[in-house]
């Protein structure tokens, strides 16, 4: 098992905020953790998700339409560790 990156880590803390979720539902999130397989995401938390990744990493991340590009394989299958990818591809890495 892999450790979590920290951009992987300020991931999992922003889902926790969009969410609504408490610290012991945080310490279930790892890089695998898929965002709509296992946290069951709706299209109103994935809009928030990407506004706070803009806020938090910059005007260079553009998570809605990364999001909005993906097929449906790769959305079904989107976790923790690819949205920490995308950002950190982004030029948005903490």
């Amino acid at each position: 098992m892999s450790t979590p990156s920290t951009t992987e880590h300020a991931v999992a803390e922003l889902l926790r905020e969009v969410t609504g979720e408490d610290a012991e539902w945080l310490a279930g999130i790892g890089p695998a953790t898929r965002l709509d397989g296992d946290l069951f995401l709706d299209s109103i938390e994935v809009a928030a998700l990407a506004g706070r990744l803009t806020e938090v990493f910059g005007p260079g991340v553009d998570f809605a339409g990364y999001v909005a590009g993906l097929e449906l394989e790769a959305l079904l299958t989107l976790s923790v560790a690819d949205v920490a990818s995308y950002v950190d591809a982004s030029g948005g890495g903490a």
